[in-house]
């Protein structure tokens, strides 16, 4: 386990990889499914939206187009050089990109009518409470999803070959809704099939924000 005051081997990973992140990780036909992917989160125009462990910002321009122009997204990361890549996608008016961590997120309680975690979960080190701060940060009847475009045990395979992420894997199902019930979101709902992997849960009324 890692003091407080070490920094998290992971941000060096991203930072050392930001540049050619998206030409490697998202070629064309792996892209053209990234419309359909934030069409499936049923986002409402107008919406603000946390873009929870952006990378270089890959969603960003899918997120804005559903949103429509009243709509905000608020990307952040742990890695600098990830949002150096952000900037570029992101218009004038739109809140600039923040470097923190998912552990301890720089928002309000309740700012956000979704919290959209793109393959991201997985690396966060302590999975538990960044889903509560997702929860924290979540208005009531927000979603709050987790979504990869590979399955639990594809992305396992695919982390294995990187001694710094090797670690970093989704929970088992069981353990994830776990998860989603000590953040205060009941009963998620759950694919986990080969190309795509999918936790959903709408925030109830009167939940406080996960565990403390």
């Amino acid at each position: 386990m890692r003091t407080q005051n070490e920094p998290d081997p992971r941000a060096a990973f991203f930072n050392a990889r930001a540049v050619n992140w998206e030409a490697n990780c998202y070629p064309p036909p792996v892209r053209e499914r990234l419309p359909s992917l934030v069409a499936s989160f049923h986002l409402p125009p107008g919406a603000t939206v946390l873009d929870m462990g952006t990378g270089p910002g890959t969603l960003v321009p899918y997120l804005r187009k559903a949103l429509g122009p009243s709509g905000r997204v608020f990307p952040f990361d742990l890695s600098l050089e990830m949002l150096r890549q952000v900037r570029s996608k992101l218009g004038p008016a739109d809140p600039p990109p923040v470097l923190a961590t998912a552990m301890r997120l720089p928002f309000r309680d309740e700012s956000f009518d979704a919290v959209v975690c793109f393959a991201a979960f997985p690396h966060f080190e302590d999975k538990g409470r960044a889903l509560s701060e997702m929860a924290r940060v979540a208005k009531p009847g927000a979603t709050v999803i987790i979504s990869h475009l590979l399955s639990r045990a594809e992305l396992l395979a695919h982390h294995g070959t990187h001694s710094a992420v090797a670690g970093d894997a989704l929970p088992e199902e069981t353990d994830m809704r776990q998860l989603f019930l000590l953040a205060g979101l009941p009963d998620p709902a759950i694919i986990d099939a080969p190309g795509h992997y999918h936790a959903v849960c709408r925030k109830p009324a009167g939940t406080p924000g996960g565990r403390a």
